[in-house]
């Protein structure tokens, strides 16, 4: 019987079986998530999405993704699931949850494709990849199927799938309730050593188990889906470069006259251009500041999308022109990065500083390219290199030390005597920065804030962090929390 059920087992996908593989480790490994968030996605997210990645490998037999073709977004897809075992970082792990599956899902479908590496990204090309988020949708009710057919495995009158679930039941049973009480009791030893299993294999069978399981049938049912979805890649047909002209006259005229109101703008606040101080009051701080970057933000999107639909669609005039834009628009944006300099040497660095910087940074590398492209009037594959530059500047970031160098900055930023830091904010770092913090907690630069000399206690601040990583799994440590324990 037990050859016969594994027969039919076998006659079932690999792909399957995996995806039931992958939901029970999440339902087993990472449900804390539910209750303590993104603190518990360490060791067991760092596998799970390893897992995952391996699982989307064998989508298609001809294609591998786990290859030196590939590395060109692999390499910066693998920081960004390896941050997951080294940091806590409270900040990009629920950002990662978001944007982790877009990214993925963009790039494994285009390493689908047949020379992919040629392919130009137009707008119909990049939603045409995105949208395969969506496709697995349509795919769900043909998984369920699959499913139903590994539950109704039938040997003779009884199904031996029910006996084998009895089976463990009643062992399951017997053990927790009287074989294990009875030996516990017996030798303390055994007691203490087999406690942390029977109390995690009592979580398992708490009043949360039917929810464990419907939940594991859902996740291994969408699994399968995404594999159903993806396993005939799309076929993008290389459209013919027939641009389309612009009018000369219409796009000079707005082109130009935009970069004459830029132009104006920049003239207009030249004394503000390159300030050498802040206000004394944070409300204005906040104004000189934020404003730079609204511009920084609304010109980045305004250049993109007027470089898209004029660029080599217009004669060499107009883009000449487009240079210039670009070039004002690389003012504007230095600027908001000196004045957030400014910000963060006056104020400090926090989560949301330290990531604005790294978007002037992004922007910039952005404005440059397009500068070199249009100057050598090369193709410009904008979306494309818009994309690859998010993938590998996100994945660097993941993989850096943020709060190490947010901490350590603030610390030798508040001993400058016209430091406005309140160092103290820096509680809102994670688990991270403990060891760093508990080691120079007697030191006098950690115990008094340089802003108004009042004194900086860091005491509940450690224990608070302290219980985080005590109440944790461990399988839901990473890298920073195991040293920490060492």
């Amino acid at each position: 019987m037990v050859i016969k059920l594994t027969d039919k087992l076998k006659q079932q996908p690999r792909r399957l079986i995996f995806s039931l593989i992958l939901s029970l480790f999440w339902v087993i490994f990472l449900w804390n998530f539910w209750d303590k968030d993104v603190y518990v996605l360490g060791l067991n997210a760092f596998v799970f999405l390893g897992l995952l990645l391996v699982f989307f490998n064998t989508i298609l037999a001809e294609k591998k993704l786990l290859t030196k073709s590939n590395l060109t977004w692999l390499i910066p897809l693998v920081l960004i699931i390896s941050s997951f075992a080294v940091y806590d970082n409270l900040f990009i792990k629920p950002f990662n949850i978001l944007v982790l599956p877009v990214l993925a899902t963009i790039f494994i479908n285009y390493s689908f494709l047949k020379d992919h590496q040629k392919k130009y990204w137009d707008l119909s090309f990049f939603f045409t990849l995105l949208f395969r988020i969506f496709a697995p949708f349509t795919r769900l009710k043909k998984s369920a199927q699959a499913h139903n057919q590994i539950i109704k495995l039938h040997q003779g009158p009884a199904s031996v799938l029910k006996k084998v679930i009895l089976g463990l039941a009643i062992f399951i049973l017997l053990a927790m309730l009287v074989i294990i009480p009875l030996l516990s009791s017996a030798d303390p030893e055994f007691a203490q050593k087999l406690g942390e299993a029977y109390q995690w294999l009592a979580e398992i069978l708490s009043t949360t188990l039917l929810v464990k399981i419907l939940f594991f049938y859902v996740l291994s049912v969408f699994l399968y889906a995404i594999f159903l979805a993806w396993q005939k890649p799309i076929d993008i047909k290389d459209k013919e470069r027939t641009d389309k002209k612009m009018d000369s006259i219409i796009s000079g005229i707005v082109v130009g006259g935009i970069l004459l109101l830029y132009l104006l703008f920049l003239w207009l606040q030249l004394e503000r251009l390159w300030v050498s101080g802040l206000p004394t009051d944070f409300k204005g701080v906040e104004v000189l500041v934020k404003s730079g970057f609204w511009q920084l933000i609304f010109l980045s999107m305004i250049n993109i999308i007027i470089l898209f639909f004029t660029y080599k669609k217009t004669n060499k005039f107009v883009q000449g022109i487009l240079i210039f834009f670009t070039l004002a628009s690389l003012l504007l944006l230095f600027s908001a990065g000196y004045r957030m300099l400014l910000y963060v040497i006056f104020y400090g660095l926090s989560y949301e500083k330290f990531f604005a910087s790294y978007t002037v940074l992004y922007c910039a590398i952005l404005f440059v390219y397009l500068i070199i492209k249009i100057a050598a009037q090369s193709r410009l594959n904008i979306i494309k290199f818009i994309l690859f530059l998010f993938l590998w500047m996100y994945g660097v970031i993941n993989i850096m030390p943020v709060e190490q160098i947010i901490l350590r900055s603030n610390i030798e930023l508040a001993k400058n005597e016209y430091s406005r830091i309140n160092l103290y904010e820096s509680r809102i770092l994670s688990p991270d920065v403990l060891s760093y913090i508990e080691k120079n907690n007697s030191h006098d630069f950690m115990k008094v804030n340089h802003r108004d000399d009042q004194a900086v206690d860091w005491s509940q601040w450690i224990e608070q962090n302290k219980n985080i990583i005590r109440n944790k799994k461990w399988y839901e440590l990473n890298l920073n929390n195991i040293f920490y324990k060492l």
